[in-house]
């Protein structure tokens, strides 16, 4: 049975593929190998995708088409095959945190997730939490936070009288 998961390259770049056992003839043995998912490979080389079989998510908040689960990321319906007018795709695993269907139709929907609690900073290796959101002005899903909470300024010493 395929594995999904988030993985890292030697370069230290996190990617995302399904990990299969597979029988190699050449050498009589079984190994692993990372599987992309044909379904990328087939938009990737411009061929039509079939999304008749899927509920949309909700619309693109680019071009107002339909949105669906596509391989690993969720596409605009056209972002995929020979004629491309639209480029909108968000993963399904982002930073280390899934996003479910009902969080990128929240997305789709509001322009914004709920709270999503397990973010994994590249930087810092640290959790972190975070809202979803589409950016219009970069036309892209990005981060809002949650708002911090005021300080309270610690108070000075009195000083010392001279």
């Amino acid at each position: 049975m395929p594995r999904s998961g988030s993985a890292r390259s030697k370069a230290g770049w996190p990617f995302s593929a399904e990990i299969r056992l597979v029988y190699d003839d050449e050498i009589a043995n079984w190994k692993l190998e990372f599987d992309f998912g044909e379904e990328a490979k087939a938009a990737e080389a411009g061929e039509a995708v079939d999304f008749s079989g899927q509920t949309s998510l909700g619309p693109c908040p680019k071009c107002q088409a339909h949105v669906y689960e596509h391989g690993s990321s969720y596409v605009c319906e056209r972002a995929t095959g020979p004629n491309t007018t639209c480029d909108f795709k968000s993963g399904k695993i982002i930073l280390q945190q899934p996003v479910s269907r009902d969080e990128m139709s929240k997305l789709l929907q509001t322009g914004r997730t709920g709270l999503l609690e397990n973010f994994v900073s590249n930087k810092t290796r640290r959790k972190f939490k975070a809202f979803l959101a589409f950016d219009r002005k970069e036309g892209k899903v990005g981060f809002e936070f949650e708002p911090r909470a005021a300080k309270t300024a610690a108070k000075k010493a009195p000083a010392k009288a001279r």
